[in-house]
This record gives structure tokens, sequence and C-alpha cells, in this order.
């Protein structure tokens, strides 16, 4: 591949949903950067896209892998997580078997590899908010010690680290060793930036898929970003914050909370969209500093902005994202820039076809990839798919625990523009959209029967288990942090 070829630089949103963006009809402009890169001239705003899972480790799988969650396992088992199976390759190492540098950004420890997602990629960085054995404590100490390290050589991560503690007045929440109040989004941009940097000063093209965690719950944006909706705020920020930590702050919080219908009032509801709207805004911010400093640097660059999943706020009674595949949970926004695929914008679309678009275009597409080419084909299903629930928990705390909705089993949505349709073994459900709680089943048979077929086609359940992923303890204490266990 010569220097001549397009970089790449995907960038993931944590728990984005399209309606709370402008691109999606949003009233509040939470990304002014992305829609700004969606209106120039050689990029394509997607109306359509949908999430292949509701959580990020099956979402990033499917995007690495071209593949659905019936084929590659990541995320199947819930917390019991699998790694990717040894015979997938994955769009990384196609590309860089083609000559590419490939890096990958991961605040996530489900992104990781742990499960075997940094699969081809020749710099993996798994993101921490420790340096040390003192965690958050050890990291505000350094930074604010960092002019008597000098002459000590300091790697990509640490300086990115340091240069957080320094700033984490304005992009964080200033100082408090609570880890659950600060993001790593800061240090993904400036490594990001570092490590692009480096990468154009080389002879070969560069490939850069960038996770942004921050949108991630408990919602405590950085301070810089907290003036931009405070007057929606019922409450003050304090308060709002608060609030955010109390639902959120725990596994067993966001359990009970969706065990019990996630009962919250008007203003409470208020004040969480609002912080999770002023944490969209700071990710933007993010991807406005990482595209323009790509476009400095030397030659041509695809981007691909999007996110990896949504976020409930009340559908079916649920918080977070977990348990089902609502549009709340899979309607995501999709850019694309840089690429001229001569697309409308209108067309249902998944993250397998970028997948297998850039894979295209770059001359490395491969048999594995489900996914359709973007400049030729349309698709008229969107797949999205969800692993065993352990409904247990939730009724060991409530007995009354409502599950006329959700599916306990394995089960795939099939979404046209008119129907979703549900399965799993042993029941199935076909919503007339927008409506995603009346059961049509009875009314449509037609469309049962035809959505039904596809996915007997498209599914497979039974594919071989790998071996069980391997998480160190600070990848659990982080996966703590962020509400998994």
């Amino acid at each position: 591949m010569t220097r001549d070829a397009p970089n790449v630089v995907w960038l993931t949103l944590e728990s984005v949903r399209a309606d709370h963006t402008p691109m999606g009809g949003y009233d509040r402009d939470t990304t002014p950067a992305i829609r700004q890169l969606a209106e120039e001239d050689d990029a394509t705003a997607f109306e359509n896209c949908f999430a292949h899972s509701m959580w990020t480790p099956a979402s990033s799988a499917s995007i690495f892998t071209g593949t659905y969650l019936s084929d590659h396992g990541v995320g199947k088992e819930g917390t019991g997580m699998r790694k990717l199976p040894p015979d997938l390759t994955t769009l990384p190492a196609l590309l860089a078997d083609e000559g590419y540098r490939t890096a990958c950004l991961s605040p996530n420890g489900y992104l990781s590899s742990a499960n075997g997602l940094d699969r081809g990629f020749e710099d993996f960085y798994w993101l921490s908010k420790n340096l040390g054995d003192g965690g958050v404590a050890d990291l505000l100490k350094y930074g604010l010690n960092l002019g008597s390290h000098e002459g000590r050589p300091l790697n990509e991560k640490t300086r990115a680290l340091a240069k957080y503690a320094l700033n984490v007045r304005s992009h964080g929440p200033g100082f408090t060793l609570d880890r659950n109040r600060h993001n790593l989004s800061y240090v993904t941009t400036e490594m990001a930036k570092q490590w692009t940097s480096k990468a154009a000063n080389g002879d070969d093209p560069f490939f850069l898929y960038a996770h942004v965690g921050n949108p991630h719950h408990p919602y405590c944006p950085p301070r810089r970003a907290r003036d931009r909706f405070r007057d929606s705020l019922p409450v003050p920020m304090d308060e709002a914050i608060a609030l955010s930590l109390d639902l959120y702050g725990s596994a067993d919080r966001i359990q009970r909370l969706n065990a019990h219908g996630s009962q919250l009032t008007p203003e409470q509801w208020e004040t969480i969209e609002t912080l999770y709207d002023t944490e969209i805004s700071y990710a933007d911010d993010c991807v406005r500093e990482i595209v323009n400093h790509v476009r400095a640097l030397n030659g041509d660059t695809i981007v691909v902005v999007t996110a990896d999943h949504g976020e409930c706020f009340g559908e079916y009674g649920l918080v977070g994202h977990n348990l089902a595949l609502h549009d709340a949970l899979t309607h995501v926004p999709l850019v694309v820039a840089g690429a001229d695929l001569d697309c409308d914008g209108d067309e249902l679309v998944q993250h397998v076809d970028v997948t297998r678009t850039i894979a295209s275009i770059l001359g490395c597409d491969h048999d594995q990839f489900r996914g359709y080419d973007l400049r030729t084909e349309t698709r008229d299903y969107c797949l999205s798919q969800r692993g065993r629930a352990d409904f247990d928990e939730f009724f060991a705390v409530n007995p009354e625990f409502n599950t006329e909705l959700l599916h306990e089993q394995p089960f795939s949505a099939i979404r046209t523009r008119e129907f979703k349709y549900l399965e799993s073994e042993g029941k199935s459900q076909l919503f007339e959209l927008p409506d995603e709680e009346t059961d049509v089943s009875d009314e449509q048979p037609e469309a049962v029967e035809e959505l039904s077929a596809v996915a007997d086609d498209w599914v497979d359940w039974t594919a071989a288990e790998t071996d069980e992923a391997e998480f160190t303890d600070e990848m659990k204490e982080q996966l703590a942090d962020l509400g998994y266990l």
C-alpha cells in the first residue's frame, strides 16, 4: 500500500442515541462538530443506522469482524464474556496486511485484549484511570509534579494522563479522588493526536480506531461543558451530578432501578437527560479536536463517526443499555466523510456495511464480511442481537419485575422501515414502528412469516464457544465503575 492511500479514522462515541443529535432531529445542538462534518460535500449522514447490539463488546466485535453477534459470540453470554473466535479475521488485521499502521484507543475493558478485540492492531492502548497503585490520587499527584520528572522518558499514555491531570479543572471534574467523576475522553483525544502525528511521519497510511467513552453513565460532564445546557437543569449542577451518581453508581443500583421499572419523576428525567446531552457535547469536542488534527497532517483521510449503541431513558421501564433491543438502544448516528459514497443518507445501514465498504475501497474485502458495499448495494433488513439475560437477578430485587416485552434467551431483532420482529427460543413479537409495545403478529401474519424467514437465514446461535475472556483486576475495577459488574 502506498502513502497515497487514504488514512482511516473511525471514532465511535459511547452510548449515543441518534435522536439526541441534530442529525436525528434533536432540538439541542449536542454535536455541532459532527453536524458540520455531515454537511461537507463528500460526507454522508445516515439517518437510519442501526447498531448490531445494545452494548460495547458485541457492537465493537461486529465493527471489527464485519459479522453479527451470533457469528462472533463476543457478548453472547452477558458478563460471562468469551473471546473472539480464532478463525475470524478483523478489519485492522486486513489493513495491516495491506501495509497500514493500525492503532486502537479504548477506555472500556470490554473493548480490550481480554476478549481478543485487540486482534490486528499494531498498537493497542487500553486506558484506565490508574497510573499506579494509588489510582486517581496517584494520577493527579503525577500531573502536579510533572516538572520534577523532566528528563524521564514518558510514553504516549503517561504523557496524556499527566496532561489530563494538569487540565482536570476544565476537562475533568476538578480535583476529586472519586473515579466515577472522571472520564478518559480527554486522554483518548490527546493520545489520538500523538499517535497520528507520529504515524503521519512514516511512509505508510494509518488506521486509527478511537472509542470516545464519556457519554457512558454515570453522567458527570467535564467542567468546561457544564454551562452549555445548564439553563435546562431543574436543579443546581452539583445536585444533578449527585443524582446521576446515586442512580448509576453501581451495577446493583442500575439493576434495582430497572427491576422496579425506572420510576423517576419528570424532574429527575429532565435532569438525567440534560447531563447526558452535556456529555455528548463534550464527546463532540473530542471529535472536532481529532478530526481537525488529522486533517492538518499529510494525506487524505476517510472519517467515520458513529456510536456503538444508544441509551434507554424509560423505554420498557429501563435505564442504561441492557436487556432490550428498542430503537433507543440500536438507532445510532453515523457520518462517513472523505469516501465519496454517493448515498442519499436515508438508506438502512449497519456498521458491518461500513466495514465492508472501507475494506472494498482499500482493496482488502473478505468473504467473511456480511455487510453491503454502500457504493453499490442496499439492504432491506437490519439485524440487531442480544445474548442471554439473567431475569432471576431482577426477580430477586422485585418479584413483580415485568418481562412481557423482554426476552431472556438470546434474541434477534429484524428491522425494516415499517416493522421490527423480535425472536428468541419460544418467543416472538412483531411491532409496527414507531410503536414498539403493541404486538401486531396476529394482524400481520405475512410480515411475521417474511421476517421469521430472514431470521432463519441470517441467524445461527449454535456457533462453537471459544475460550473465556481474561480480564485483569484493573479491568474488572473499571467495568464495575461503568456499572457492569
